[in-house]
């Protein structure tokens, strides 16, 4: 068993990487089914008032991902032409963007951002709205593009009440909400209060096999519901994924803060190894950047080495820079495994 478990692939490339438990699996094998499209799944519908709950909606949506859930609300509160306020690092804009603007037809107006000790700031103060309509703001809590960093609740109910000032709802891209829950050190339905429709991803912190949850008032997820079957995204028999969700959402409590705890031991420990730079301060959740400091460091040299060794890293971006991210399937034992190996590949990449 001991063997076997130092030869088990470490992935940190996103805390989607998680394989389903033991728990999971069963709950899968044994679901109660229907069929979604009438409505008569019921391990669907369980976990569709599991997550209104959850959120403190009215009502919410199972969808196959948080992008899909994203598109829904988009669609749901406007129409083809208006305009969406977003953060300019924010998913919506810089990974789905061009989804956003072909499927639904809508315009981005980027807002810029500051962010620093693990606190990300919009600049809302600076958008100057000419183009009509404007119809949304989307938000995202935890940030992932910066690193997992945080919106302040104080800073949310501000961004909220300018948006009310300008007529527009509220979407929160609620990748990792939970993450950004414990981070805050507030309730679930506490940070979603701030958006009217919040789409959260299922696959990250929770670490179900697949889907989303977008949640909001009655009338907004009638109306996601049509765009999720425009999209091609009704489910059939989807109480088979929903009963592996339902179990993933049972499941979450101190494993994420532990996932919190290891992405800030991995940030301490990739930071004292030559050649190699963390900035501890904004390791606020559970993603954290690297970057490569000494000009002689041989990237591929470091990478080819830590993949042979079973560690995976996000792929090198400009600057030198790498994503690393925990998640429940990564333990105590493995972020040290993985910090061994990193430094043994750094005196190599160094050579």
């Amino acid at each position: 068993m001991a063997g076997s478990r130092l030869n088990r692939l470490l992935d940190f490339r996103s805390d989607a990487s998680s394989p389903p438990t033991s728990e999971i699996r069963r709950a899968m094998a044994d679901a109660l089914v229907g069929n979604d499209d009438f409505g008569d799944d019921p391990t669907v519908n369980r976990l569709e008032e599991e997550g209104a709950r959850l959120l403190g909606k009215e009502a919410a949506l199972f969808v196959h991902s948080g992008t899909m859930a994203n598109m829904t609300a988009v669609m749901a509160h406007i129409d083809p032409g208006a305009t969406v306020v977003v953060g300019e690092r924010f998913h919506i804009f810089d990974h789905e963007g061009e989804a956003m603007t072909r499927v639904a037809g809508i315009e981005f107006l980027p807002v810029a951002d500051r962010t620093c000790r693990g606190r990300t700031r919009l600049l809302i103060e600076e958008v100057v709205i000419r183009a009509q309509p404007v119809g949304l703001l989307c938000l995202e809590n935890s940030v992932s593009r910066p690193g997992g960093t945080l919106i302040e609740m104080a800073h949310m109910q501000e961004l909220t009440r300018w948006a009310q000032g300008h007529g527009m709802p509220v979407h929160l891209d609620g990748a990792r909400l939970f993450n950004a829950s414990l981070g805050l050190g507030v309730e679930p339905p506490q940070l979603a209060s701030c958006a009217d429709s919040v789409a959260l991803g299922l696959t990250k912190g929770p670490s179900a096999p697949c889907g989303g949850l977008l949640a909001g008032s009655a009338e907004l997820i009638a109306k996601a519901r049509h765009n999720r079957w425009m999209l091609g995204g009704n489910w059939k028999q989807g109480g088979i994924v929903a009963a592996g969700c339902l179990v993933a959402l049972e499941q979450i409590g101190e494993g994420m803060a532990q996932d919190h705890e290891n992405a800030r031991r991995l940030a301490i420990g990739l930071d004292a190894i030559d050649g190699l730079a963390v900035d501890v301060d904004d390791v606020v959740t559970n993603i954290l950047y690297m970057t490569v400091t000494e000009d002689g460091f041989d990237l591929d040299t470091w990478s080819d080495y830590v993949a042979l060794h079973g560690v995976l890293a996000g792929p090198f971006q400009p600057h030198r820079i790498c994503r690393w991210v925990t998640h429940p399937g990564i333990g105590a034992d493995d972020v040290e495994r993985a910090l061994q190996i990193a430094a043994s590949a750094a005196v190599r990449a160094l050579a």
